[in-house]
């Protein structure tokens, strides 16, 4: 049976495009938040994955073909499941065509776990996800810490300002949740949009986009019950 929130909760990702759609656009992500899909009919978990696997395990390239192979053997048992893989595949092409632009030389790698914690914003519940913590000394030999997240979407990519939105998410997600590993340092905030081959890093000024978001969710929440 279809899950319906009965509490209002967003993900970061569309929570980012939210902040820069049209009415319309918005009332839809509303409704597709409050009944999102069921597990089986997500499309990227397994991308997710294996990049983070290849993030983790020294960005060796041939960890990212293993994954490849992997999706390739698989039996598809539904024409969805075959089309999943299939994205899976050309989305782990995409990111290995990034690589060099991501600058993670002596950057520490490591996954954030099944089960983070969350942002509660205006009544809001924002599921922000990230892939890895990114953690690195700065010149002083101070640690300083980020985080990396990835979205997936063929045919909505991320504009300059949504991208900025959600690093400043991740970025106030890092304040909250990792700071006994160091200050947070905006450049280490990477959104990775993965098929537009983009990397976004949060801005340095960032008080009047949590304005925005803090009014973004306000409206969410106030929509919630009609949608």
């Amino acid at each position: 049976m279809a899950e319906i929130r009965e509490l209002p909760r967003v993900s970061v990702n569309k929570l980012g495009e939210y902040l820069v759609a049209t009415p319309a656009r918005r009332k839809r992500i509303i409704h597709d938040q409050k009944h999102p899909p069921e597990q089986q009919y997500l499309r990227y978990p397994e991308a997710s994955h294996a990049i983070t696997d290849f993030l983790c395990r020294g960005m060796d390239l041939s960890i990212l073909r293993e994954h490849q192979r992997r999706f390739a053997c698989s039996v598809p048992q539904t024409e969805f499941e075959a089309q999943r893989l299939q994205l899976c595949s050309e989305a782990l092409e995409r990111f290995a065509d990034l690589v060099p632009w991501l600058d993670l030389e002596e950057t520490l790698i490591s996954a954030v776990g099944a089960e983070p914690p969350v942002l509660e914003v205006a009544g809001v519940t924002i599921s922000v996800r990230p892939e890895v913590v990114l953690q690195r000394m700065d010149r002083h030999g101070n640690a300083r810490v980020g985080l990396m997240k990835l979205y997936f979407s063929k045919h909505q990519p991320l504009d300059e300002r949504s991208g900025q939105y959600i690093g400043t998410l991740l970025q106030r997600f890092t304040e909250q949740h990792l700071c006994p590993l160091g200050p947070c340092d905006h450049r280490l905030i990477q959104v990775v949009d993965v098929f537009a081959g983009t990397v976004f890093t949060a801005p340095r000024a960032h008080i009047r986009r949590l304005s925005d978001v803090v009014l973004a969710c306000e409206e969410i929440a106030e929509r919630w019950s009609v949608h």
